[in-house]
């Protein structure tokens, strides 16, 4: 899945959630994301930045569904969890054994990710998180390596629950 599909698939609650956190918390990328989604439709900023917040949200999601904005979209999702979600990032490291800098950023990615390992971080991840937190977590975790893992493709295929689908 890309990550537009990806924000589709998590549904309108998750996905409002992650535009409002970075449109109250991480104001300088919102506003990166307002600038380049506005000239990708040859508009200005302003256009959308005199709208209300909400307003806003609606026609940044809107934007977001669009294939040409999918490295838009991969990057508001990264911001959302390295930003808003270190302790689920933490969490599933810890749990698969995976250095990482205390709060979730990796340096060096394993080549490999033990089935036995990968069950165990989707565990530790159920037990604290939402599923679809979890699952936009997990499969943004796959893209970062090319087919991503097998060992995490198959744990999260055991969880019906991490089964995300675009409407």
């Amino acid at each position: 899945m890309t990550a537009t599909q990806l924000l589709q698939a998590v549904g309108p609650e998750l996905r409002d959630e992650i535009i409002t956190y970075i449109q109250t918390q991480e104001r300088a990328a919102y506003r990166v994301v307002i600038q380049n989604l506005s000239a990708a439709r040859r508009l200005r900023p302003v256009f959308v930045q005199k709208k209300t917040k909400a307003e806003q949200a609606v026609w940044v999601a809107d934007q977001l569904k669009l294939k040409s904005s999918e490295d838009i979209t991969a990057q508001l999702l990264q911001i959302w969890l390295i930003k808003g979600q270190q302790e689920m990032l933490v969490t599933f490291l810890d749990a698969v054994g995976i250095e990482h800098d205390g709060k979730g950023e990796v340096q060096d990615l394993p080549e490999e990710i033990e089935e036995d390992k990968a069950d165990a971080g989707v565990a530790a991840l159920m037990e604290k998180f939402p599923a679809k937190k979890v699952a936009l977590y997990l499969f943004m975790f796959q893209l970062q390596k090319p087919d991503g893992w097998d060992g995490l493709k198959k744990a999260i295929e055991k969880n019906p629950e991490l089964k995300l689908e675009v409407a």
